[in-house]
């Protein structure tokens, strides 16, 4: 028997073993085992509508069961918290599983850059979990704001900061800019109370589209209500304040709510992992053509974990979720060949139709057919 060992139900995760069970479907002795610390897959791209009480928080999590329903994949329930290559063996919270072929696809994690009370004190939004939280703190705020009877108290009960201005903190601003006038109506507070800011240290947000785009993000957010200081770093964040850098020159501001959303690094496991494989760029796994680990022909990367640049490219593929659906399709591909020996190995060759960030629920701005 052959044991393909899949770690992370993310997007990547989950198409791999889709794609995997399909082609290997006559393939008596191969056993598929995807391994995640949830029993459902979580639609990431769809975090801050929970976070923001535009979905109902079971909108984003689909059923793991539900999804390999019929296919020869199982699904188990663990954390993996180390790797042996050598042994070709994964350690857990609660088991012990060996592999022939390891398909690492974890996805990533909030980094910090060392930003004194980023990571104890504001709120992230990169899980489930995360979204969740943040939903009834938001709740939370208003409802103490509306018993409160100091003025600059309020004040700063009302003052959110949102920390990063790339897809994820423009979203997260779009739809906390269209919550607000509704919690105001609910709570009877004045919309003139609240503050909202989307910090971030670049010239602009969501940089990867094109700057005429970028500036439509810009100006829809300032319609919306939201101060957007661009070309401003965070020097520090207390519990009811954040530093904001320009230049030399450090500010405090008092805050009521600061969420992070100004980066990403990846999870703890390919972390450790990188005591045994090449990483570069946050802990990215360095990958072949065939996006196998380099020296590790056993050993595939998946989705937001891979660091690669493609043939005629000057950049790696980027973390989003059409690079985690191309890249399934080819280590589906290139696995099976290694398994079965049929076929002809397949190069890494995504082409990736474009982005979209949406600003609110009613407005956004895309990029097609790159």
């Amino acid at each position: 028997m052959k044991n393909i060992v899949i770690v992370g139900a993310g997007y990547a995760g989950v198409l791999t073993a889709k794609k995997l069970a399909k082609r290997l479907k006559k393939q008596e002795n191969v056993q598929i085992t995807v391994i995640d610390k949830n029993p459902f897959h979580t639609m990431y791209t769809e975090l801050h509508e929970v976070a923001a009480h535009r979905v109902d928080e079971d909108s984003i999590k689909i059923s793991l069961e539900r999804v390999f329903a019929g296919r020869n994949v199982h699904v188990v329930l663990d954390t993996v918290t180390s790797i042996d290559f050598d042994g070709k063996v994964l350690e857990g919270r609660v088991g012990t599983y060996p592999y022939d072929y390891l398909i690492l696809a974890t996805g990533s994690k909030p980094t910090f850059f060392g930003v004194p009370g980023a990571e104890e004190i504001s709120y992230t939004l990169w899980s489930y979990d995360d979204a969740v939280v943040l939903r009834e703190h938001l709740l939370h705020v208003f409802r103490r704001a509306a018993r409160e009877t100091d003025p600059a108290e309020r004040r700063r009960l009302l003052t959110f900061y949102v920390v990063g201005a790339g897809f994820t903190g423009v979203e997260m601003a779009g739809e906390l800019a269209e919550l607000v006038p509704l919690l105001c109506e609910k709570f009877e507070i004045d919309r003139d109370e609240v503050s909202m800011f989307d910090v971030d240290v670049l010239d602009r947000t969501v940089p990867i589209l094109p700057k005429k785009l970028s500036d439509k993000v810009e100006r829809r957010l300032t319609k919306m209500g939201v101060q957007v200081m661009l070309g401003t770093g965070v020097a520090g964040i207390g519990k009811d304040y954040i530093e904001l850098k320009q230049g030399d020159t450090v500010e405090c501001h008092q805050a009521g709510t600061v969420i992070w959303t100004a980066g990403i690094e990846s999870s703890d496991i390919v972390s450790e992992a990188a005591k045994a494989l090449q990483t570069a760029r946050r802990g990215r796994v360095v990958t072949d053509k065939y996006l196998r680990a380099v020296d590790h022909e056993d050993v595939f990367i998946a989705g937001d974990n891979i660091m690669y640049v493609p043939e005629g490219e000057e950049n790696p593929v980027p973390q989003m979720v059409e690079n985690c659906e191309q890249s399934a399709d080819t280590i589906a591909h290139n696995l099976t060949v290694q398994l079965t020996g049929q076929g002809e190995l397949e190069d890494y060759r995504p082409k990736f139709h474009g982005v979209m960030v949406s600003v609110g629920g009613r407005y956004g701005v895309a990029q097609v057919g790159t």
